[in-house]
C-alpha cells in the first residue's frame, strides 16, 4: 500500500478511529494553526475514583501534537513527549485538548500542547513533543 488515506492510517486507532469499538472516537478540527479535541472523560477512564487516570492524558497530549504536525500535511511518528500534570482532570468534566507546532528543522517537528477543563478553566497538563516526518508506508507492517 503506497499511498495512506486517514482512515487506512488510523482505522483502529483508540484514540480517533471512529470504529474501533472501545476507542475514545475524538475528532480533531483546527483553529488556525492550533489542533482542537473535546472529551468528557467517563468512568472507564478513572485512576483514583472520579479522576481521570494519567495514561489517558498523556495520551491525549500525544495524539494532539501528532495533529498540530498533520496540519502541515506530513505523516510522523513520535520520538520523544514530555508530560507536565498541573490539576486532576475530573471525571465528567469536558475536557478541551489543545496542540501546535512550535520549530520545524527539517523532518523535525517540535511540538507542545495543553489540556484544559473547560468548566473550569484550569489547565490539566502541558505538553511537549519530538516528531519526525516519516513516509508511513514504510512504517507500518504489510497487511495479508
Amino acid at each position: 500500500m503506497e499511498n495512506y488515506s486517514g482512515y487506512d492510517k488510523f482505522r483502529n486507532c483508540f484514540v480517533c478511529s471512529p470504529t474501533n469499538p472501545i476507542g475514545l472516537h475524538m475528532t480533531n478540527s483546527y483553529v488556525g494553526e492550533r489542533s482542537h479535541m473535546e472529551i468528557v472523560p467517563n468512568e472507564n477512564m478513572c485512576g483514583l475514583n472520579g479522576i481521570m487516570h494519567g495514561g489517558f492524558s498523556l495520551m491525549i497530549m500525544d495524539e494532539i501534537m501528532y495533529y498540530a504536525v498533520d496540519y502541515f500535511g506530513v505523516d510522523s511518528v513520535t520520538l520523544h513527549s514530555d508530560c507536565d500534570f498541573k490539576s486532576p482532570a475530573v471525571i465528567g468534566h469536558k475536557l478541551i485538548a489543545e496542540g501546535w507546532v512550535t520549530k520545524r528543522d527539517g523532518k523535525k517537528f517540535y511540538a507542545a500542547g495543553e489540556l484544559r477543563d473547560a468548566e473550569t478553566g484550569m489547565v490539566v497538563v502541558t505538553a511537549t513533543g519530538l516528531y519526525y516526518e516519516m513516509d508511513l508506508s514504510k512504517f507500518l507492517p504489510d497487511e495479508e
